[in-house]
């Protein structure tokens, strides 16, 4: 077991950092860090691993193989996903995404924050593609941060939501 803890209380910087973790850190730094893992493949048995997880675990993913892609991400896992950190071909941390139990907060919201329609529906556009919320400040979409809810809906179909994850990232960097 590693006695390496992430900051729960970090500010969520979009685009930037979460967690006491930077994007664009390499998977070296992040292994000097937590120390080495077990690896899983990212499949029904994980979840299992995940929910009964203390520590860091490693968590395989292959993405893309029945259409020709052959891509693996890597991700180190916090407890059961509190912080979860991800790495693709580059090698370079490209996304941070932390749960509840996180108190760091981004906009005012951590993880298991309520969205309703009326309070925030105009910070936030419903991105189907991902089936998560972006979020628009002065009119443009904050680039670097996404909000994951336990519905995965808009909040016109599903009008009280809460917040599970929130996703601090930079995708030029996978």
């Amino acid at each position: 077991m590693t006695a390496y803890y992430p900051d729960i209380d970090a500010k969520l910087i979009p685009g930037v950092s979460a967690a006491g973790f930077k994007l664009g850190g390499s998977i070296s730094e992040v292994v000097r860090r937590v120390g080495e893992v077990s690896w899983y493949e990212s499949d029904s048995s994980a979840d299992e691993v995940l929910a009964k997880n203390n520590s860091w675990i490693g968590l395989k993913l292959e993405c893309g193989p029945a259409i020709g892609l052959d891509e693996m991400v890597l991700s180190y896992v916090y407890l059961n996903e509190l912080v979860s950190l991800y790495f693709e071909k580059s090698e370079d941390l490209y996304r941070i995404s932390v749960g509840k139990g996180c108190r760091g907060s981004c906009y005012g919201l951590i993880p298991g924050s309520e969205l309703v329609s009326s309070d925030v529906s105009s910070h936030f556009l419903f991105n189907s593609m991902d089936d998560d919320f972006l979020f628009v400040k002065d009119g443009d979409t904050v680039e670097g941060v996404s909000f994951v809810t336990d519905y995965r809906a808009s909040l016109e179909d599903a009008p009280n939501q809460t917040l599970k994850f929130i996703s601090i990232h930079d995708w030029s960097l996978r």
